[in-house]
This record gives structure tokens, sequence and C-alpha cells, in this order.
């Protein structure tokens, strides 16, 4: 699996990067996120017109064989959009997993 990321108007930190590389990574446990060809682009925007204290549009892309995947939050933090993404992304691993065996 191979991890990219893409900032906007931000800029993370190695310990920001290293936290949701973990998290991506924790996604291993299904099958499909072992294959080398698996490609996942972490989208980064500080969007300062925003009126909300979510000013953070975080998106994590995954490309399968296949098939691609996409989860996005608006946040506070970089921590706070992927421990909100992560199981967006495991809910639709979970619903791909199903339906190929199926």
């Amino acid at each position: 699996m191979q991890i990219n990321f893409h900032q906007k108007h931000i800029h993370l930190s190695d310990a920001q990067k290293d936290y949701a590389q973990s998290k991506i990574e924790g996604l291993a446990r299904f099958k499909v996120m072992e294959d080398e060809s698996v490609v996942v682009k972490v989208d980064v925007e500080y969007r300062e017109h925003i009126a909300s204290d979510k000013k953070i549009l975080m998106a994590v892309n995954v490309h399968i064989p296949g098939e691609a995947l996409r989860a996005e939050t608006d946040c506070v933090s970089i921590e706070e959009g992927i421990d909100l993404i992560e199981p967006k992304l495991a809910s639709q691993l979970e619903k791909n997993k199903t339906a190929k065996q199926g």
C-alpha cells in the first residue's frame, strides 16, 4: 500500500502524517488493502473563508484493484479528521468484501 499526502494552505507535521498513516495502515486487516497496487491519497485543505470552526476539509481516496473508495469530512484538527474517516473507509471496505464473497 502506498500512501500519498496532498496539502493545500496547510502544512502537516511529521507527527500528524504518522498518525494518519498508522490509522490508514490499520485498515490492512482487510485483505484487499495488503495489495501492493493499492494507492491511498490523503487530501487536506485549510479553508479560511468558512464561518464554521471546522475549517479543515479532509478527504481520503483509496484506489484498490477495480474500484475506488472515498471518505471525507470537515474537522477542527487532522487527528479528528482521520478518526472520523477511518470508520467510514472500514465500512466501505467491509461492504466491498461482502459483495465480492456473495
